[in-house]
């Protein structure tokens, strides 16, 4: 089995982040096998790759298949030149004019959404004496980033026409997936912005709008490029997906110390538990620094001994603790947060709902600094 670990200054290895890098060479091949040949996938590597290491993680999405990695800043994009990744590179984010000598220069594509950063960009590029590639994104309904649709022919037409840049692609965003018909009114948008370059024979760049869930839901929505990132992570909330991804994260921590405590008892801080009967209790040192949500306080499970222990008071910043009642386990067993043991597992999607968000917001705020180990099962 091959490893290695990222931030090995880091000392504290009772709790971690292994990440399997063959779920995620598994999971770009399903993707592979619900598109065309020739359709493109963008991996998004944002947020540290969705909490899962974005070197590493980049790296593995890249060798496995994807054509393109996206990430929100130039920061993160230039993270992955520095570490030797060659793949083309879309960082979704704006940056800043004072950027672009360094987004040139490390040959990374712009999202713009307005005429000005263009031109600002096309003039940077002149001075270099190099070339600057841009991908132009569309509002279709998300009313975030983007030209409107109505403001887009006409910006596109003078961007093309700036020295020193290049139009590689274009792309939109759904607002909601899950809305069929609001959906479907996002993608006519795109569709009457390419039918409007197919009438004036202009040969439109690579478009790319489907995330995951369109991805699996809208076969229309793939254009020349599906953008995904939850999906290669493992999750969907797609009502097509069959159970073919596979998660790639598992968190765990180790028991600290076991407290024996009876009837009457509170826990933690607020007393917000109470132990109706003489109860065992794991104190583990993970907490909400850690990116454990507080909000899963007295609802959430974590798995010791493959037995589901549920958390009890309120999570603090670097420990929770859990009723392990009825359970054998002593200080130093395993504590898994997000994984799999036996025939029962805790993932990202349960968590998600018992703390009212989703999935990435789970993935994402796992804190940086711990320690993540790749390995391939």
């Amino acid at each position: 089995m091959a490893k290695f670990f990222q931030r090995k200054y880091y000392k504290n290895m009772i709790n971690k982040v292994e990440i399997d890098l063959n779920a995620i060479a598994h999971n770009v091949q399903v993707f592979k096998k619900k598109i065309d040949s020739e359709t493109k996938i963008i991996g998004v590597v944002k947020a540290n790759a969705y909490g899962h290491g974005l070197l590493e993680t980049a790296r593995a999405i890249w060798t496995a298949g994807a054509d393109i990695l996206a990430t929100f800043s130039l920061d993160e994009a230039v993270a992955l030149r520095v570490g030797k990744i060659r793949a083309p590179i879309i960082a979704l984010g704006p940056v800043e004019p004072s950027e672009f000598r360094r987004l040139i220069d490390f040959d990374i594509t712009a999202t713009v959404f307005d005429f000005e950063t263009a031109y600002k960009l096309s003039r940077e590029a002149a001075r270099q004496n190099k070339w600057a590639r841009v991908d132009l994104k569309i509002d279709t309904g998300m009313n975030r980033f983007g030209f409107s649709t109505g403001e887009f022919i006409e910006n596109y037409k003078k961007i093309a026409s700036l020295e020193h840049v290049k139009i590689t692609g274009l792309h939109s965003h759904f607002a909601d997936a899950r809305d069929k018909d609001f959906s479907q009114g996002q993608l006519m948008q795109m569709q009457n912005i390419l039918f409007h370059f197919q009438q004036n024979k202009i040969n439109p760049p690579l478009v790319h709008m489907a995330a995951t869930r369109a991805t699996l839901d809208y076969p229309e929505s793939h254009f020349d490029a599906i953008r995904v990132g939850l999906g290669i992570y493992g999750y969907s909330d797609s009502q097509n997906e069959d159970g073919d991804f596979q998660a790639v994260l598992e968190l765990t921590s180790q028991i600290a110390q076991i407290k024996m405590i009876g009837k009457g008892q509170p826990v933690g801080y607020q007393r917000t538990f109470i132990a109706k009967n003489s109860a065992k209790i794991a104190v583990i040192p993970f907490g909400y620094s850690d990116g454990y949500f507080r909000s899963l306080s007295n609802k959430a499970d974590v798995l010791i001994d493959g037995k589901r222990a549920r958390i009890v008071g309120l999570v603090c910043m670097n420990v929770l603790m859990a009723d392990v009642t009825g359970i054998k386990c002593a200080a130093g067993d395993e504590v898994v947060l997000i994984g799999e043991r036996g025939s029962d597992k805790v993932d990202a999607v349960e968590l998600a709902k018992l703390a009212g968000t989703n999935p990435h917001e789970i993935l994402s705020r796992i804190n940086p600094l711990l320690p993540r180990e790749y390995h391939f099962k």
